[in-house]
């Protein structure tokens, strides 16, 4: 192994572990459970902002939550909450798992994100 792979392979390792201590919630735990619930569940496909510019879903209106175009649902809390438990069919995956409580604090989140609710402060 050369000098430059062996700077390459540790200039990667040194990437992959900062990209690791990112989206550690043990160096953020001022983050709500909304959000660490959205970045463990909702991110990959609707990004960290809810604008939906992600690889997978770039393009598709649908998985823009900051707009007010809402497919399967109106909008409203209990309807956003049921999506998240069902999922929709061929778009987005079921949530059965979730508690009533883990689904509020999604739609809790994502009205953060969608600047109708100011963010909950750390405790």
């Amino acid at each position: 192994m050369n000098g430059r792979t062996a700077s390459v392979g540790y200039g990667v390792s040194l990437a992959l572990v900062l990209l690791a201590l990112v989206a550690c919630d043990v160096l953020f735990p001022h983050r709500s459970e909304g959000e660490k619930l959205w970045r463990k569940h909702c991110a990959d496909c609707h990004g960290l902002t809810a604008e939906g510019n992600t690889p997978s879903y770039m393009g598709n209106s649908y998985a823009d939550l900051t707009d007010n175009l809402w497919k399967d649902c109106s909008g409203d809390d209990d309807s956003i909450e049921a999506v998240i438990h069902d999922g929709v069919f061929a778009q987005m995956p079921e949530n059965p798992n979730l508690t009533h409580e883990e689904r509020t604090a999604i739609v809790r989140y994502l009205r953060v994100l969608r600047n109708e609710k100011k963010p909950e402060t750390a405790p």
